[in-house]
């Protein structure tokens, strides 16, 4: 079995850059790339390989992925200066493509990659910001035995949860179903704790009820209390970024919804709802990362 040594990063956000950055601890020769001076410019000073394009990172043994969009995937992937642009003769990096985005489109890339000698692992992750800091992360991979083998080492880096799913696509599937639950809860317990607020409340003590209750989800079981989940989520990317990336998420799941049998209203309407959030969720956000104790 082939061992990796070299890992290339593309797209150094909220998520991409932690896990860099434990990679490069952990010992393996990093290389990043992205189109933001800023975003390098800590792994500059911390010794990695720093490049500006994809074609750039194909002489790694491991290249994961990490885009916002399907369409600058495309762009990392198959674009003019792209992965597989930058291929050398008798060698071709292992993919982790590490976003979320539909399960066709993922299958499509890893049909495109293979016929240029490149294979594809489907590894969506969740956690947010503070797991890929941690390293505390789920990842659910889909694709071959033999490739979710090679990169097992790398992943244990960054995830405490390693799932396979199946082949390549199942991940992303698992991914949004996912997404479906963890967006329910966030947004209703956001509510659910402003309402306790007002009613005079203690929120941690609430939040321990809740565990011992039907009321139990990843908010509640948060070590840190619900105010802080908050006060993190809204210092991990601006507010409006975490909305796009619901919205983005959502309509996955109403996708997803749309091409089997079966009636999703809650699904379909969860969709039209992100689409209404706005200045009031904000404010709730807000008011309960006001309520954080120094010590937390």
């Amino acid at each position: 079995m082939v061992m990796v040594q070299s890992v290339a990063v593309i797209g150094l956000g909220a998520m991409g850059a932690p896990m860099a950055r434990r990679l490069q601890d952990a010992g393996f020769d990093l290389t990043v790339c992205d189109a933001r001076e800023a975003a390098l410019l800590p792994f500059a000073r911390s010794g990695a390989r720093i490049v500006r394009t994809a074609a750039q990172c194909a002489a790694a043994d491991m290249v994961i992925v990490m885009v916002a969009t399907p369409a600058q995937a495309r762009q990392v992937l198959l674009g003019d200066e792209g992965l597989r642009a930058g291929l050398q003769e008798y060698r071709a990096p292992l993919v982790a493509l590490m976003g979320t985005m539909a399960p066709e489109t993922v299958r499509e890339f890893e049909v495109t990659l293979r016929l240029a000698g490149m294979r594809l692992v489907d590894a969506p992750v969740s956690g947010g910001a503070m797991g890929a800091d941690q390293g505390t992360l789920t990842i659910m991979t889909g694709g071959a035995a033999e490739d979710i083998a090679v990169v097992e080492p790398v992943f244990a880096c960054l995830a405490t949860n390693r799932f396979h799913c199946g082949p390549v696509g199942a991940a992303q599937t698992v991914k949004i179903l996912n997404n479906i639950l963890g967006i329910v809860s966030s947004l209703m317990s956001a509510e659910t704790y402003r309402l306790a607020l007002e009613y005079g409340l203690e929120l941690n003590q609430l939040a321990r009820v809740f565990e011992t209750g039907t009321g139990r989800n990843w908010i509640s079981a948060g070590k840190d209390g619900p105010a802080a989940m908050y006060a993190s989520m809204l210092s991990a990317q601006s507010f409006d970024a975490g909305l796009a990336i619901v919205r983005k998420d959502l309509k996955l799941a109403k996708e997803l919804a749309s091409q089997v049998k079966g009636n999703y209203p809650l699904v379909n309407g969860l969709s039209q709802l992100a689409d209404a959030l706005g200045e009031e969720t904000l404010d709730t956000w807000q008011r309960l990362a006001q309520t954080v104790q120094p010590s937390q």
